[in-house]
């Protein structure tokens, strides 16, 4: 009945199946990613078939006490549409649509969400999303992305200081949770710029509006030659380990805290 693994998966249940669910389901996971340029050897869809797969990893390990939400698959990538393939929405655009889904899950029945996120880029509005679901919708949300999860893995497993994107860590992470998207041949060495300021780069102490064709020439920023499927098994591992420990918190608890 719309289980995968354990995961119980909205989109698969009827009505009546989806009644059930809800009565029994302490919070929904609700998947969200990006349409954007991943270099020459991911597809446009790689955040979010990884929020995807990882919301359904999560699930399954939640059982009956998860519902997963369809995948919502545009975020916010303006920073990347000098690149071709890339659809974004806009900010007020992206919060709205996610405050929307929010509100429509309390109304029906569900009022604890976790946000299963796979882009980077996403990560400052849904901090303002989770904080207006609070104030505004009475409902208890969380934001989380693999990346952060599992932050110092990714700086172990890093091959140098410029990573992030289409690089050896989502590449090895996509290799592991949806292999169809690596285009295996396609791979090539970094081609990172040089002469960036380390201060306001990715990873940097100021934020500043970059444009990816500014720090790359085909759209990686890292080196996916590095990729390999234990490494993606190690970050996926660690990412969620700290995800169902946070979950399992976060649902029997009355609180944030």
């Amino acid at each position: 009945m719309g289980t995968d693994h354990g995961a119980i998966h909205l989109a698969h249940l009827t009505t009546e199946d989806a009644r059930a669910a809800q009565r029994a389901a302490k919070v929904a996971l609700l998947p969200v990613g990006a349409v954007e340029q991943h270099g020459p050897h991911l597809t446009m869809l790689t955040d979010a078939r990884i929020a995807e797969a990882f919301a359904h990893r999560l699930g399954a390990e939640l059982g009956s006490d998860a519902i997963v939400c369809p995948l919502l698959p545009y975020g916010l990538s303006e920073h990347h549409e000098r690149f071709a393939g890339t659809l974004s929405l806009t900010p007020p655009t992206f919060i709205a649509v996610m405050l929307d889904l929010v509100a429509s899950l309390k109304a029906q029945g569900i009022d604890k969400v976790i946000i299963v996120n796979g882009h980077g880029g996403n990560i400052d509005a849904l901090s303002l999303v989770v904080r207006r679901a609070r104030s505004e919708l009475g409902v208890l949300a969380a934001s989380m992305m693999w990346a952060k999860l599992a932050d110092d893995v990714c700086a172990e497993e890093a091959a140098g200081p410029a990573y992030g994107h289409a690089c050896e860590l989502e590449t090895s992470l996509a290799m592991v949770l949806a292999p169809e998207l690596v285009k295996v041949e396609r791979i090539r060495p970094a081609t990172v710029r040089s002469g960036l300021n380390p201060i306001s780069a990715p990873h940097g102490q100021v934020d500043i509006a970059v444009r990816f064709d500014e720090l790359t020439e085909d759209g990686v920023y890292g080196d996916p030659t590095k990729a390999n499927t234990e490494t993606g098994e190690r970050i996926l591992t660690s990412a969620l380990q700290r995800a169902v420990a946070f979950a399992r918190r976060f649902l029997h608890s009355g609180t944030v805290v």
